[in-house]
């Protein structure tokens, strides 16, 4: 059996923890997408996280500020809702709904802003405590976990495995969890759904089909809007009328021949210990568009800055660069490219800003969002890498290994180049 671990209200639940008065009340925490990264007064301490790994945990940055004002701007709010404890979801607050909309629909609301910090180390805490109980276990996202129980555990004992499982990880953290298992990672996963909040669902291979049948083809793990609706227009409106159209979904290619057999459970996906990195990225939106481009590019050298520190830290060496900027009311423009060089900051700072100034077809309107990412990493490979760069490269990696060993002892802002200032 798989089973699938899923935090209820994760970060509200951490925040519970750390402050148990908040237990039985509406709790929200609420996110801006990083108001303060473009300060110019440097943040204090500022540094990544890595202590989390898996297939959505992201890179963040740390940095301890004052949180009395986090959600305003002037005489408004600003912000949207990434979890909401039960009591909160009674009024109607949703994941992704405007902070100030969901003071609106309830006035007593207690909203926090997120710690990021706390939320990482409680996931890296259960996780490393969790390997303690089951010997092959999968971080999946910030608050799910995935785990292998064959040979370990007997399915017919899977049940009361899960449930005491709950009620330890309920003891030792103070966290709310609910448990799906099933023979296969993403029926357990849907099992897990069936049994929020804080509830238990195991589904043997028997139980599969009829557990199945009447779930909405969308709720899939994987099935995302467009492909659900394209399902949709051949009558697939749940999975049990895919089980039943085998033939049409096979004949999609290996696409669709994968995801018939996870439909099924009989996809035989095996839990993972680690998952490899496929890119790195970092974006922001702004909550005042910027028409200045000489602002515009200082903030491209902040965002910079971070990703090179971020891609350093991991060791990858990305040879797909991808940038967009979205304008106010007026789109967006985007364009990738691909070269073999090793990779440094110097390089990709300069690389960086000259590709955004191609990018910028439209200077006399205001930017909104900004975004660059990095893909298809290859190995520190000499042969691999541009020859007439590489000699110099070379210093400016050196460079750059200092650069990140100095972020690391004393934050991220300890050295800036020139084009942030």
């Amino acid at each position: 059996m798989i089973i699938h671990l899923d935090l209820d209200c994760f970060f509200a639940s951490c925040e519970r923890v750390r402050n148990p008065s908040l237990e039985g009340k509406c709790v929200a925490v609420g996110g801006r997408g990083d108001p303060f990264i473009f300060d110019k007064k440097p943040s204090h301490a500022k540094k990544l996280m890595t202590v989390n790994s898996g297939a959505f945990v992201p890179s963040l940055f740390h940095a301890e500020h004052d949180s009395r004002h986090y959600f305003k701007d002037g005489d408004k709010m600003r912000g949207i809702i990434t979890t909401a404890s039960y009591e909160a979801r009674a009024y109607g607050i949703k994941t992704a709904m405007s902070v100030h909309e969901a003071l609106r629909l309830c006035p007593h609301l207690i909203l926090l802003p997120p710690n990021h910090l706390l939320y990482h180390t409680m996931s890296h805490e259960l996780m490393e405590y969790l390997s303690t109980l089951i010997p092959v276990m999968e971080q999946y996202s910030i608050d799910e976990m995935f785990g292998d129980l064959g040979g370990w555990i007997d399915d017919v004992d899977t049940y009361e495995f899960v449930r005491h499982l709950q009620n330890q990880i309920s003891v030792e953290f103070k966290l709310p969890v609910s448990i799906g298992a099933s023979r296969s990672k993403w029926i357990a996963k849907l099992a897990t759904s069936s049994a929020k909040p804080y509830g238990v669902r195991v589904v043997h291979a028997e139980e599969i089909e009829s557990f199945v049948k009447d779930i909405p083809i969308g709720d899939f793990p994987g099935v995302g809007k467009a492909f659900s609706q394209k399902m949709e227009r051949y009558g697939i409106k749940s999975i049990g009328n895919a089980w039943k159209s085998d033939a049409l979904i096979r004949s999609w290619g290996t696409h669709g021949r994968d995801l018939y057999a996870r439909l099924r459970g009989e996809d035989n996906e095996r839990v993972q210990p680690s998952r490899s990195r496929k890119g790195i990225g970092i974006s922001r939106s702004m909550d005042h568009p910027v028409q200045e481009r000489d602002e515009l590019f200082r903030r491209i050298h902040i965002l910079v800055r971070h990703w090179s520190h971020t891609i350093m830290k991991l060791g990858v060496n990305p040879t797909t660069y991808s940038f967009s900027l979205g304008y106010e009311n007026w789109g967006s423009s985007k364009k990738q490219y691909t070269l073999y060089r090793l990779f440094n900051e110097t390089f990709l700072q300069s690389f960086t800003i000259e590709k955004f100034r191609e990018l910028d077809v439209y200077p006399h309107i205001r930017v909104r969002y900004i975004a660059m990412s990095a893909t298809k990493f290859i190995h520190h490979d000499p042969k691999t890498f541009n020859i007439l760069e590489y000699e110099n490269d070379m210093k400016m990696r050196s460079l750059s290994d200092a650069l990140t060993t100095i972020r690391d002892k004393y934050g991220m802002d300890i050295v800036r180049g020139g084009g942030e200032l």
